[in-house]
């Protein structure tokens, strides 16, 4: 069976959103954890689909639409905060970084393709020429209309590189993805920050 592997973007490739989004609530004077506790309460895996993140995620709704509403959440809880570039102001800190890089390039090296897939909010915040020159596909949620932990966004994936779902590896850093993914049938492993455990756990599933 031909296998692939597929990998997150932010908190695999770069540092996890919630120290970005930390230093978004020093930097606006907000209580600890503020934008986590609105963002997720509409982000539970299981619940409507029609919720705004869901949605700007599909392509679905405009990020500056997004940005308004999450603007207007926010000045309802007491914080004012400029709509225009929010999302760009969330995401700030989530420059390309670590030893996944290296895993997904040596991987590809040795044959086996590569497919970055993430859930999108807006496309500005994403290297391109990196990713193209790292990646054999890019799978943009926003882009294709699909999102993780749906199957659909997996097997779009692995048809774009001819792979087989349940031959192929899955990086991410949410344990509900990976917990969706393994249900499908692909090795899924959850990155917690350690290189090397997820490059030892990477190269056992694909049996390199």
């Amino acid at each position: 069976m031909t296998a692939a592997l597929l990998v997150d973007y932010a908190g695999v490739l770069t540092p996890g959103v919630a120290e970005s989004w930390k230093h978004f609530e020093a930097e606006h004077q907000m209580p600890a954890r503020t934008i986590a506790t609105m963002l997720w309460a509409a982000y539970e895996p299981g619940e409507s689909e029609d919720n705004p993140i869901a949605m700007l995620e599909r392509g679905e709704l405009d990020v500056g639409e997004f940005e308004q509403r999450l603007a207007g959440q926010l000045r309802e809880a007491g914080h004012d905060v400029e709509a225009k570039g929010l999302v760009a102001a969330l995401f700030r800190d989530l420059q390309p970084s670590g030893g996944v890089w290296d895993l997904v390039r040596d991987v590809r090296a040795a044959g086996v393709p590569t497919v970055l897939v993430s859930n999108s909010w807006g496309f500005s915040g994403y290297p391109r020429g990196l990713l193209d020159a790292t990646f054999d596909e890019l799978v943009l949620s926003g882009e294709v209309g699909l999102r993780k932990p749906d199957r659909a966004i997996f097997e779009h994936a692995v048809d774009l590189v001819g792979a087989e779902l349940t031959a192929s590896v899955f990086i991410d850093d949410a344990p509900a993805n990976v917990e969706a993914a393994e249900r499908y049938g692909l090795t899924a492993v959850l990155h917690r920050g350690d290189d090397e455990a997820t490059r030892a756990a990477v190269l056992a599933g694909l049996g390199l």
